[in-house]
């Protein structure tokens, strides 16, 4: 790289840091639904010569800059700032599997609290304009997590997030498990993802593929994994046995 393009990524870099480049390229990156779009809408925002491809391996670097700014107005409740410095951030790191899961807990459990305010966060589960508020901002979350690239449609953290924002913002638990089933069929999931899975199948009134299952799962543990809970998959596929009337 030469001098002058070194120049040129040192002094944008440390102008993201400020908080100067920010304003005039946020709202081309976030009306741009697709991240190739926001990118060339960024690059032309830029101007001077500067461009994300000449970024190269600084991309990464500017992305958590615009990521720790973007908390600054978290916390001041600034939902379209928010939003804004979310899309920038995730076009500027597409891979980064924490941007997204971040970026949609936020918008899935804190923006509803913040429309409705801190004294009325119970009216998201009780009122019927609250559940309204709730789902639509769910709808909204589960809409970003899907603008993560194709190559990461299978990660692990992605679809248990996608799972858990229809489980506990929609209520909607059929849509909850596809989600759901799709995790557990990765390899290397976490065995505690496999006993939530079968709980939400019988949350569901699906006893009998809970019970499946489960059977199925507590074949695969290993006796030396602490973490696969084994005593206690073998009670509850007994329990849930009992309850449609077979042995374990």
């Amino acid at each position: 790289m030469n001098f002058k393009k070194r120049l040129a990524v040192l002094w944008f870099l440390s102008s993201l840091g400020a908080g100067l480049l920010l304003q005039p390229v946020r709202q081309r990156a976030v009306d741009e639904a697709d991240a190739g779009n926001s990118l060339a809408s960024l690059s032309q925002g830029l101007g001077h010569g500067i461009t994300l491809a000449a970024l190269g391996g600084y991309r990464n670097v500017a992305a958590n800059f615009v990521w720790i700014s973007m908390y600054g107005d978290w916390r001041y409740r600034l939902k379209e700032e928010v939003l804004e410095k979310m899309q920038l951030a995730v076009s500027l790191n597409p891979e980064s599997v924490y941007f997204w899961v971040d970026g949609s807990r936020i918008i899935a459990n804190d923006m509803p609290v913040w429309q409705v305010g801190d004294d009325f966060m119970e009216s998201l589960f009780e009122s019927e304009e609250g559940i309204e508020i709730r789902k639509a901002y769910g709808e909204q979350a589960l809409a970003f997590l899907e603008r993560a690239p194709e190559a990461m449609s299978h990660e692990i953290p992605i679809l248990v997030e996608k799972a858990a924002i229809c489980w506990q913002r929609l209520a909607d638990l059929d849509r909850a498990l596809v989600f759901f089933k799709q995790a557990v069929q990765q390899e290397e999931v976490p065995n505690h993802i496999c006993r939530v899975y079968a709980e939400i199948l019988v949350k569901n009134g699906q006893v009998r593929e809970a019970y499946e299952y489960l059977k199925s799962h507590y074949a695969t543990l290993s006796d030396d994994d602490r973490t696969a809970l084994k005593p206690f998959v073998a009670r509850r596929i007994e329990a849930l046995g009992a309850q449609l009337g077979e042995g374990s």
